[in-house]
């Protein structure tokens, strides 16, 4: 057993014995682990991945998406296309907000308005930026006119509907209201309580609890105060948790994308040479397989192979013999110390992450690159990365599943705040093949364009790519019955059966 994971256990083992335990079961929840609470449950702005995880026990869209990522009737009983410019929906009845006021088209319009509207600076905007304008024909009935095509626009209206009061005021973190299945009923300093609108099979209770270290969580799993956590769960605990009575570990693969996120109009990444010398100095298959139990699989793109608008790449190889050359070549030369240049890397707190980070950094200062890590908290970290304001960043695309989340970082139109294209990269030519590919509605035609894409993306370096993560779900031994899905959705624990 190494080092690492012998320190693990000693502290499980150690805090076992401290303190007692809450209630097994307090008011009936069942109760979930999470890495951190979400930002906002306000459908409008949410884009972490801790809040889409809640909402969509919360919200309906007007569209869902099926287990082939294709868009399904949700709120919209049907719809028609009769020419690339417009969209006509026809709501269902009898469905009802939190509050018992039926949804109407008027919500639906005032959600879409409200995410348009740039005073309200919604992070959706500008995937709707092609609605030009919503009209509602009847009670249920509405029509959406673009000001140009947008193939990917269907997809995107899984975005939760709210009540036309709540949709024209600002932005609503928790007070929300939706007319999803559960409904908010309380947020606490550490906690979030949802329980099940109508009388149905299932669970009627769910209680989300913040443990940012994954160690407590853990614990907390084995001692009962916890029946579930999925995720960011380091590998040295697994064979732990395993050994415990009860606990059931379950993995499946993700569509969860790890990278690198640069800043390309930083001195340092504006030359490719930089760039490609650091995507090749990383040894990913050792890195995955010391810090993760060789579980994640590598990719150099954000869709998974499966995917129809995928396509294959060549995997970046590690040499570090051609990144010395290339930074060599690109005017970076070791100095009397060895070093060619600092640079700053920032990340979160979370335990995993910072393992992660500081194994990153230990490969590039192989290779003369002194790198600084500064951790923050998610809050502070998350709001710089997604302005912009870092030199190196690692974050994840988490459950992509619409192609057209190319545009939305690689075009030079969506540099924040606009959308999440955080390295400010340009490309007229890449903006050429999104923008054609965000139109065309000839699936064979986009996916033509999306391996232009994916092929220049890697030949400019825009990331450094890491690989899937897996999805790890444990659950405690007072429950059993959930199914991973790839995107990392905890929507299966509303069938999560209680077994004693």
């Amino acid at each position: 057993m190494d080092t690492m994971r012998r320190l693990s256990v000693l502290l499980l083992c150690t805090l076992l014995l401290a303190g007692c335990s809450e209630p097994l079961q307090e008011n009936g929840a069942i109760r979930v682990g999470l890495s951190q609470l979400p930002m906002s449950l306000d459908s409008r702005y949410a884009t972490d991945a801790a809040s889409h995880r809640i909402q969509e026990f919360l919200h309906r869209g007007l569209v869902r998406l099926d287990s082939k990522f294709q868009p399904q009737p949700d709120l919209a009983a049907s719809w028609q296309h009769p020419d690339p410019l417009t969209w006509h929906f026809r709501l269902r009845e009898n469905v009802h907000f939190h509050d018992g006021s039926p949804v109407r088209a008027n919500d639906v319009a005032a959600t879409l308005s409200a995410i348009l509207d740039v005073s309200k600076a919604s992070p959706l905007r500008a995937g709707l930026a092609a609605i030009e304008s919503i009209e509602v024909v009847s009670e249920h009935e509405l029509v959406l006119k673009l000001n140009r095509p947008d193939a990917s626009l269907l997809t995107r209206l899984k975005i939760g509907v709210l009540p036309e009061h709540l949709a024209k005021q600002g932005h609503s973190p928790r007070g929300t209201i939706g007319c999803g299945e559960y409904r908010l009923k309380a947020w606490g300093e550490n906690r979030i309580d949802i329980e099940r609108v109508s009388d149905g099979n299932g669970v009627d209770r769910l209680r989300f609890v913040g443990v940012k270290d994954p160690v407590t969580r853990s614990l907390k799993l084995v001692r009962g105060e916890l029946d579930f956590t999925q995720g960011e769960l380091p590998p040295h605990l697994l064979p732990y948790l395993k050994e415990q009575e009860g606990v059931e570990i379950q993995y499946h693969a993700s569509t969860t994308f790890s990278y690198i996120g640069m800043n390309l109009q930083d001195s340092h990444f504006r030359d490719l040479r930089v760039r490609k010398a650091l995507a090749l100095g990383l040894d990913r298959k050792r890195l995955k397989q010391a810090l993760f139990d060789d579980a994640p699989v590598l990719t150099e793109t954000i869709l998974t192979s499966s995917h129809w608008a995928a396509t294959k790449l060549a995997e970046t190889p590690f040499d570090p013999i051609e990144a010395e050359r290339l930074l060599d070549e690109a005017g970076f030369p070791r100095g009397a110390d060895g070093v060619r240049f600092s640079i700053n890397y920032r990340t979160s707190t979370n335990p995993t992450r910072l393992r992660l980070v500081t194994a990153i950094a230990d490969s590039w200062q192989k290779l003369g690159v002194q790198v600084s890590i500064e951790s923050l908290e998610w809050g502070g970290f998350y709001a710089r990365i997604k302005r912009g304001d870092f030199q190196l960043f690692s974050l994840d695309w988490v459950g992509i599943t619409d192609p057209d989340i190319y545009r939305w970082i690689l075009h030079s139109d969506m540099w924040p705040p606009a959308g999440s294209n955080r390295g400010r990269y340009s490309n007229t030519q890449m903006d050429e093949w999104l923008d054609a590919a965000a139109i065309s509605e000839d699936q064979t035609e986009r996916a033509m364009l999306y391996a232009r894409v994916q092929k220049q993306m890697q030949a400019d370096q825009v990331y450094i790519p890491l690989w899937y993560r897996p999805v790890i779900a444990v659950s405690g031994p007072r429950v059993r019955g959930f199914s991973p899905s790839p995107d990392g959705s905890l929507l299966s624990l509303r069938e999560i059966r209680i077994v004693n």
